[in-house]
């Protein structure tokens, strides 16, 4: 059974899953893989796709029909890091270690049912079913008081931790606020207290004055490369106005954001020949909807460098590309208006 451990040194937690290590790194031999992974037919996310969902089914999410097929799927893991049918309860070891049982959800959402399709491939109605399908988990986990946070993210190729190649994002619902979004909302609460402001808010307005960091705009969405960018091309992607959580996002923004993810992950591959890259999707916690003073924003990492030595062990990271020349690099040209 999972557990979930806090490190006596630091606000860090760590989830120990024995489950996870009965992961294979993928699901077929490697003669029936191309160079992207399992092919479609020995691919195990496809069968699954193909099996319509029982009534009432909870993981099926709005999974959208269209001629009796899903255009998103929503799946349970099957090799899940945490699980639903825990009870949460703690423990202490020697009254210092302490720690969680491994209580939440881990599911995988199918962002799209072409096996081969990217995210640059996909239509702007796929990529919003898609962004649809991640709001629904939202609401679905608000219903689960044990959970506290709730975190969409997406391992694209196996350099960037996808042991399958069909196009999925995953959620990971857990008790506990994780320690970077604990940061980020202890950050930006004290920016609130001295300035009565958002500091992502204050942050949008500098960077779209200034403009050096803006890659793209459209009316909803913002995407600019961080003033510290902690790798190289390093993207947030933000709506323009204040939103604590994806729940409270309107559909005419989550067309927008189907625009903003066409144009940035068409420039990631066209200009950086298609790399593997890590989103992840910072919201408020579950129980604290509306926050004055927090944004929700996905941040991308295109996986161009490894932390190293130094990195690791000073939790300092050393970029060798300028969020200035990043940003410069993925806007399209100057007579292009749709890039800014």
């Amino acid at each position: 059974m999972s557990e979930i451990r806090k490190d006596p040194i630091s606000h860090t937690w760590v989830i120990i899953s024995i489950e996870r290590a009965k992961r294979p790194s993928d699901y077929t031999k490697a003669s029936a893989e191309n160079e992207n992974g399992q092919l479609s037919e020995n691919c195990p996310l496809c069968k699954e796709a193909a099996i319509p969902p029982p009534p009432n089914d909870p993981w099926s999410g709005i999974a959208k029909e269209r001629n009796n097929q899903w255009v998103t799927r929503v799946l349970p893991n099957k090799f899940p890091a945490l699980k639903p049918d825990v009870s949460l309860a703690q423990k202490e070891e020697n009254g210092f270690y302490h720690s969680l049982s491994g209580v939440g959800g881990h599911e995988i959402i199918l962002d799209s049912l072409n096996h081969t399709e990217t995210l640059s491939q996909m239509k702007l109605s796929q990529l919003e079913a898609m962004l649809l399908t991640y709001q629904t988990r939202f609401f679905r986990w608000k219903l689960d008081h044990r959970i506290s946070y709730v975190l969409i993210f997406r391992n694209y190729k196996k350099a960037a931790g996808a042991s399958l190649s069909h196009p999925h994002s995953q959620v990971i619902a857990s008790p506990i606020i994780p320690p970077r979004i604990f940061e980020e909302l202890r950050e930006a609460k004290e920016y609130y207290k001295l300035h009565r402001e958002c500091i992502f808010c204050r942050m949008i307005r500098d960077e779209l004055k200034l403009r050096v960091r803006l890659i793209y705009q459209n009316p909803s969405i913002l995407i600019f490369s961080p003033y510290a960018a902690r790798f190289p091309f390093e993207t947030y992607i933000i709506p323009k106005k204040h939103l604590a959580s994806l729940e409270e996002t309107d559909k005419k923004t989550l067309k927008d954001l189907s625009k903003a993810f066409k144009f940035l992950f068409s420039r990631l591959a066209e200009v950086l020949s298609d790399p593997p890259y890590n989103y992840m999707l910072h919201v408020s916690p579950l129980k604290t909807p509306g926050l004055l003073y927090y944004h929700w924003h996905i941040e991308v990492i295109p996986r161009l460098a490894m932390p190293a030595g130094y990195e690791f062990g000073s939790g300092i990271f050393i970029n060798p590309t300028s969020p200035e020349e990043a940003a410069k690099i993925l806007r399209k040209k100057e007579n292009d208006s749709s890039a800014t």
